[in-house]
């Protein structure tokens, strides 16, 4: 049956490593090349690898990947948007604002869907 009624507790400090690794990546990413696409994709690309081993494991539900993908890509994330879209000075608030909610949108869905293939899938008794 498995762990049909076991609660697993999350272990925050390797989903911390996980995100920090992103983060490292992505900032890597973003001094070789200011190309906004590529400083993404990096941060997405580590989000993928763990939607793999989230959904090779089997372990994991959608509420709790869900929740493990947002920390990841929050973390993985947070040097694209001090690279690209803080440093804009030429910006107006509108266009700041426009660009968080299109980056804050666009990483939901992207969580949605890899929480989605990460899920276990569902088990008859």
């Amino acid at each position: 049956m498995g762990n049909l009624f076991l609660q697993e507790k999350e272990n925050w400090l390797a989903w911390s490593i996980w995100g920090i690794l992103g983060a490292f990546l992505t900032l890597y990413i973003g001094m070789s090349t200011n190309a906004a696409l590529f400083i993404a994709c990096s941060a997405i690309g580590v989000l993928a690898v763990l939607t793999w081993w989230m959904q090779q494991s089997k372990r994991f539900g959608f509420a709790r990947a869900f929740k493990i993908c947002c920390y990841v890509l929050l973390l993985s994330a947070l040097p694209a948007v001090m690279l690209v879209v803080v440093p804009s000075g030429e910006l107006n608030h509108f266009d700041l604002i426009f660009q968080s909610i299109t980056l804050f949108t666009l990483s939901l869905l992207i969580c949605l869907i890899c929480s989605w293939i990460a899920r276990k899938p569902k088990q008859y008794y």
